[in-house]
């Protein structure tokens, strides 16, 4: 079978990611043929095409152009987008009236307006849309999707979801995260939960939150820090001259209550702008019960505790409540065989490059089976929603409706982010 000609557009630390992600990828499944990389800032393309050298025996071509890419590589089935978020449907809709298919790093879209121009090229051109929401692929979300589908504990009745820390320094040390107009904190970090909510309790009826902009000012971290180094390090200061601080306009805190459509009742809490004491988790509760949600790619298994008791269950007993569950068939190979499992020992840079493996090969087998994949425009798109519909509330002081944010019907938050990437 011939491989799937492949290019990425982005070098930064997400693109470093998903370069360790082909890499599991070709070592497991050898779907993909990573032709080409292409990335503004010449160093960082070169940085990744080196490391893919090493990598995978072969150096990709490198481009600077997204343009001249798809001009001088004409083979190419597929583009695998990387890049700030307000790029994402500029770049995406080039490559579908180019006849690729699209792989794109969550969020979706800078908007809700972004998100569906998306969708629509992509119906258009007959072509794939992905989206990478890699929190759900996790086995351990599985297992808890599992044991709620069973309705194990019987029906879920509240979830609540908090994370709340901080301080004065940028996260990651990049500045795009507090600029409104380049999509924000929440944005890039609520989406995964917003996803995993759905994912997890279904449609979302009505969002109230409130939101604000504490730190107005947020200070520079040290290049030579241990939050600056491994996946950043190669892009550190590239885009502006940092000179000690930046100044903010995105929102650094959203505490929000959500009506489901299926009655349950939604607690939602998160900051970057809580300093002192960090509280950190999420918990579903239902009927018989709570499940204690597992961190990420951290290998713990989610914390299950049944009415009438002080003890969280074991693995064995874990595994009973979902009898059914196992690891599909692109899970098993990546994550040591198709037997169930409740907890796995590795560090989170080999856990995440698998779950990266995964949605890339979900991605290619979409593209050669003609199947949806798994986190289609739509799912990319709800995720978005979800977050801005908390931005949205918060900017109007009042209740709104999930489906008119993600139908585009409330988006007075979203007006200066579309005017700014030319969809007002």
């Amino acid at each position: 079978m011939a491989k799937l000609k492949i290019a990425q557009v982005g070098c930064g630390g997400m693109g470093l990611r998903h370069l360790y992600g082909q890499i599991e990828s070709q070592r497991v499944f050898d779907t993909f043929d990573y032709a080409a990389v292409c990335d503004l800032n010449r160093s960082a393309a070169d940085h990744v095409a080196s490391e893919a050298e090493v990598g995978l025996g072969k150096r990709p071509a490198v481009y600077t152009d997204f343009d001249d890419m798809l001009d001088k590589e004409p083979g190419l089935d597929a583009v695998d987008i990387v890049t700030d978020a307000g790029l994402h449907h500029v770049l995406a809709i080039k490559a579908f009236e180019a006849g690729k298919h699209v792989a794109v790093e969550k969020p979706i879209a800078i908007t809700v307006r972004a998100s569906m121009r998306m969708m629509e090229a992509a119906e258009k051109a007959g072509r794939v849309l992905s989206v990478s929401e890699n929190y759900r692929r996790d086995p351990l979300n599985r297992l808890v999707k599992a044991i709620l589908d069973a309705r194990a504990l019987g029906s879920p009745r509240m979830s609540v979801d908090m994370s709340l820390s901080g301080t004065r320094h940028m996260p990651h040390g990049t500045a795009w995260r507090h600029i409104k107009t380049r999509g924000g904190y929440m944005l890039d970090y609520a989406v995964h939960d917003a996803d995993l909510l759905i994912y997890f309790l279904g449609a979302v009826d009505t969002v109230f939150a409130e939101t604000r902009l504490w730190e107005k000012l947020r200070l520079v971290a040290d290049p030579e820090s241990d939050s600056m180094k491994g996946f950043y390090g190669h892009r550190v200061r590239e885009e502006i001259e940092l000179e000690g601080a930046v100044e903010c306009s995105s929102e650094d805190m959203v505490s929000a209550v959500l009506r489901f459509e299926s009655g349950v009742v939604g607690h939602f809490a998160k900051s970057a702008a809580a300093p002192g004491r960090s509280i950190g988790g999420s918990t579903i509760y239902c009927d018989d019960g709570s499940i204690g949600l597992p961190g990420s790619r951290s290998g713990n298994p989610p914390s299950i505790t049944r009415i009438g008791s002080s003890k969280d269950l074991d693995s064995g007993e874990l595994l009973s409540l979902a009898p059914s569950f196992k690891l599909d068939r692109l899970t098993a190979p990546l994550f040591g065989g198709s037997e169930p499992i409740s907890s796995y020992d590795l560090t989170f840079a080999e856990a995440d490059r698998k779950l990266i493996a995964l949605e890339l090969e979900d991605f290619a087998r979409a593209i050669l089976d003609g199947t949806e994949p798994e986190c289609t425009g739509q799912v990319g798109l709800d995720a978005v929603a979800l977050t801005y519909a908390f931005l949205e509330s918060g900017h109007i002081r009042q209740p709104v409706s999930f489906i008119d944010v993600a139908e585009d019907r409330v988006n007075a938050y979203q007006s200066e982010i579309n005017e700014v990437v030319g969809l007002a």
